[in-house]
């Protein structure tokens, strides 16, 4: 069996966006013929960026792997506490696999791979978020080895305007952001020849959350994908490794459309469980809603206070009950663990009723703007339920992969063990299996 495998995942693909590729050239010349989710992967819980794409890594649901948000948990700007540090993953991955096998590995802006050990060739899910980063210093702190530096550097052409002033409003500008993805990667293939590599690309998912789950806009992501599964086939075929790579299409979750954003601590406040000051920064806490979009995470400062605890549980059922706060369900921490494999330091977990979103803020307005700077607050957006919305993807074609096997629903839990199982490996730790069925 092969032991070369290339890995991309599009971050909000759906299986409708499949269905309008069919017929496009790349997808047609590289992935078209091999074995294929039609109905998509059932993700983890909640189905946010970063605890996914940490389970496509690892096999395992969000409670295990440790990674519950895109953020570390904060009462105040999150922006300052994204997860992009692989120390905080509290299992084994797909990379720590291949090393193990004596395979060269490569990571080009997948998430919370920052500083990865075991990634040979690392560009990280980062975008220069200090004050006075420069390209260089920004991503060596994230890992990046100076010939990778001197990769990224090459292609800076490709950034939008103003890229060198750093955060995400100015780095993270997409598509061109995803094309610098791509010629990076590329020129990784080019000059390593890793064996393992993971790509990750975002214009799908912006542009989802700027104007709605399907609209026209839709169109150019999915020209532009076709060009960089191109780009990618051509680069591997140039080098003589195509026949002996695995290529495999993934995505982390689908989007909802969403008719407003609800700032539940806001009613916490009005309860006396937050306090603020006159800024509404929060200056003391009880209970507080730590927003991953479509749900929330709701931590209670002292869980040990089994009077605090239900205070808290009947505020927030009360809430649930009047029907007009966008809380679809309310979870204990008991039932999120039992039902969805999700637990951490939080002692509820609420889920939207379908068409709301959440915000963070303590203080009026009670109804948050739309703002698609935001992922929560866009016109569509995710956090919900696994069995909800559209489908994330899987598409995959290789040596290693039968060719015209069309499979219903599949995991997200079960790709990495069926990484490693291309590789001839096993995890034994992952909460998913092998997809026998794909493999030859």
């Amino acid at each position: 069996m092969s032991k070369r495998l290339f890995v991309f995942s599009v971050d909000a693909m759906v299986t409708e966006d499949v269905n309008a590729l069919r017929q496009m050239p790349n997808f047609q010349k590289y992935l078209a013929g091999g074995s294929e989710f039609k109905d998509g992967m059932r993700t983890i819980y909640p189905s946010v960026t970063y605890p996914a794409h940490v389970s496509i890594l690892t096999g395992c649901y969000a409670g295990k792997h440790g990674i519950t948000s895109n953020f570390d948990f904060t009462t105040t700007n999150k922006d300052d506490n994204w997860l992009w540090f692989s120390d905080r993953i509290q299992v084994e991955d797909i990379f720590s696999v291949a090393k193990k096998a004596g395979l060269k590995t490569a990571s080009v802006s997948w998430p919370v791979t920052g500083c990865n050990p075991n990634v040979d060739y690392l560009i990280d899910e980062y975008w220069m978020p200090l004050p006075g980063d420069t390209l260089a210093s920004s991503f060596r702190r994230a890992g990046s080895s100076d010939e990778v530096i001197r990769i990224m550097e090459r292609h800076t052409d490709l950034l939008g305007e103003g890229w060198e002033l750093g955060g995400k409003k100015h780095f993270m500008q997409w598509p061109q952001v995803d094309r610098w993805i791509v010629a990076c990667t590329c020129d990784i293939l080019r000059q390593f020849r890793p064996e393992v590599t993971f790509m990750h690309t975002g214009a799908f998912d912006i542009t989802r959350h700027h104007h709605g789950v399907f609209s026209s806009y839709l169109d150019e992501c999915r020209a532009d994908l076709d060009r960089y599964i191109g780009q990618v086939g051509d680069t591997l075929s140039e080098l003589g490794v195509l026949e002996d790579t695995n290529f495999i299409m993934v995505s982390d979750h689908g989007q909802r459309d969403i008719n407003r954003a609800i700032n539940l601590n806001v009613k916490l406040a009005d309860a006396g469980l937050i306090h603020t000051d006159e800024n509404g920064t929060v200056t003391d806490w009880q209970a507080y809603c730590f927003s991953n979009a479509m749900s929330s995470l709701v931590y209670v400062k002292d869980p040990s206070d089994e009077e605090l605890v239900t205070r808290v549980h009947d505020e927030l059922k009360a809430l649930q009950d009047e029907g007009v706060f966008g809380i679809g369900r309310l979870y204990t921490a008991q039932e999120a663990r039992d039902e969805e494999q999700l637990y951490g330091g939080f002692s509820f977990v609420i889920e939207s009723d379908g068409y709301t979103s959440f915000g963070d803020r303590a203080v009026r307005p009670l109804v948050q703007n739309f703002d698609a700077s935001d992922y929560r607050f866009g016109r569509a957006t995710h956090g919900y339920m696994p069995d909800y919305g559209p489908q994330p993807v899987f598409v995959a074609k290789g040596p290693g992969i039968r060719n015209g096997v069309v499979l219903g629903r599949g995991r997200v839990i079960d790709e990495a063990p069926t990484f490693a199982a291309l590789l001839g490996q096993q995890m034994p730790w992952a909460d998913g299996r092998v997809i026998t069925d794909i493999l030859r």
